[in-house]
């Protein structure tokens, strides 16, 4: 399964100019590699490592190409503590592999390390460069207030060399430093030049996607209560199944093949409970007392996490996740008809295991940890766990 999910079709140029077709672990690299992993058949247990040190160009399907490169590199930082004082670029010389973007005429690359994006670019006339994009503070003199300014030369850069007449000076203008604004930018380039040569945008990192999800649930609730100064207090009432209805947003990280998520699942749930029992009174020869609990509890719960899948196959996925939920409820503990107290909830965390079929049916299987429903008091704790099976469909 791992070799069929992970391994790929693709390819790899040495430096000594050979091709060799074989199947890459496609990473969907959130960051530019620096290597990558390689099989030459797809039985093979074991994988061979191959560096930027040795190999000029690799790519997986039509999709993904990268080139390596020997470039000059800003790497400027929006850091607030590090940021430029000049504006000026600090170019620094590096091995790089470059993401192909688009070729042609006009073939446009990225890099990303971090949060440092980059793009580069060249043309028959233009060896191989950075597009020249950084923020920086300008300040004037010791008393006057520093502004926030932007060095946009890479819009003189492509007025200068990538410009045709079917371009126009606003093309550039409202061009931002962005990749879906330059990838747009050169395929129209391109599609207009006599010379053109095959165009391809990659499609990596383009997939961000976003959806809309009903998840009704049963959960399966115990509650113990626990009192530091009165021990008739201390009583454990019957574990008890709830339903529960709620939303899930999900959004599917724009890297790693679609593997991650982040998700937002809040919830609204209400959970009654009552128990009657006998303690011994204060001394052996006392009669039973009797005591009675009800806990009621009602509000929406706000899960939020990160959600990591393993595919099967194209319809088929498994995942696991986990997160920290807040509790926007309140609670109510009332003793014997006639001591109430009121108090929010506690938060806690969760870790769920689930199936997903065909990105539109879900089934989750979810621990919460306890909960204290009387978080506001130091002297009385309702501990409060549950286990979740949580139903899910994808409206969009």
């Amino acid at each position: 399964m791992n070799a069929q999910v992970t391994f790929e079709k693709g390819y790899f140029i040495s430096n000594n100019g050979k091709r060799t077709e074989c199947l890459i672990r496609n990473l969907d690299w959130k960051d530019n590699p620096t290597d990558f992993r390689y099989k030459i058949d797809p039985n093979d247990k074991d994988y061979i490592t191959e560096t930027i040190a040795n190999v000029s160009e690799f790519g997986i399907g039509n999709t993904i190409t990268f080139k390596r490169a020997k470039v000059k590199i800003d790497r400027s930082t929006d850091d607030l503590s590090k940021i430029s004082q000049t504006g000026k670029p600090v170019w620094e010389e590096s091995t790089l592999f470059l993401r192909v973007l688009v070729t042609g005429e006009a073939s446009l690359y990225s890099y990303r390390e971090a949060n440092l994006f980059r793009y580069f670019y060249e043309t028959k006339e233009v060896p191989l460069e950075q597009l020249v994009y950084l923020r920086y503070i300008e300040t004037q003199n010791e008393n006057a207030s520093k502004n926030l300014k932007e060095n946009t030369y890479y819009k003189q850069q492509l007025n200068l060399n990538v410009r045709s007449s079917n371009t126009t000076e606003n093309d550039i203008k409202n061009l931002s430093y962005t990749k879906s604004d330059l990838t747009k930018y050169f395929i129209k380039f391109n599609n207009i030049s006599p010379d053109t040569e095959t165009t391809k945008a990659s499609a990596d990192g383009e997939k961000n996607i976003f959806h809309i999800k009903i998840t009704p649930g049963i959960s399966l609730i115990s509650l113990s209560m626990d009192s530091k100064g009165l021990p008739y207090r201390n009583i454990k009432l019957d574990n008890k199944t709830n339903f529960k209805i709620g939303l899930e947003a999900e959004y599917i990280l724009p890297f790693n093949k679609n593997k991650w998520s982040v998700f937002l699942n809040p919830t609204y749930q209400k959970y009654k409970n009552q128990k009657s029992y006998s303690l011994p009174g204060l001394f052996p020869t006392s009669p039973l007392e009797e005591h009675e609990v009800d806990v009621e509890y009602s509000g929406i719960q706000i899960p939020m996490g990160i959600r990591h899948y393993l595919f099967l196959n194209k319809n088929s996925k498994f995942f696991i996740n986990a997160g920290f939920t807040f509790d926007a409820g309140k609670s109510k503990v009332v003793y014997d008809k006639d001591r109430v107290s009121e108090s929010t909830a506690g938060s806690n965390l969760a870790i769920g295991f689930g199936y997903n079929f065909k990105d539109k049916f879900g089934i989750e299987a979810r621990l919460n940890t306890k909960k204290d429903l009387m978080a506001e008091y130091s002297d009385l704790a309702a501990n409060y766990g549950s286990v979740d099976f949580i139903f899910s469909y994808t409206i969009f």
